[in-house]
């Protein structure tokens, strides 16, 4: 009558052992799961850094084209100036 609850036990053993190699997938799929999320979030970060960059890159450039905006003003102001006192030296020169 022990006997009964020995092969009871010797017959479990086998039964773990078809029911381990599905554990492991279980285990492997949420691994699977887990690369995803993990790649998915990657994507998101690059993203997101991408348009960081492009919005840094975007103030740079209207940075640099107020400068030129100004410098050429200020060239163009000099530019003036500089026909106005050519004029008066020309005006000078003409009347001696």
């Amino acid at each position: 009558m022990d006997v009964s609850s020995t092969q009871s036990q010797s017959s479990n053993p086998k039964k773990i052992d078809f029911t381990f190699p599905k554990k492991k997938k279980k285990s492997s799929e949420a691994r699977g799961s887990n690369s995803s999320t993990s790649l998915i979030d990657a994507a998101m970060s690059l993203g997101d850094n991408i348009r960081t960059v492009s919005l840094k890159l975007r103030r740079s450039i209207a940075s640099k084209m107020l400068i030129q905006e100004m410098s050429e003003m200020i060239i163009q102001e000099k530019v003036q100036t500089l026909y106005v006192s050519l004029g008066e030296i020309e005006y000078l020169t003409d009347d001696e």
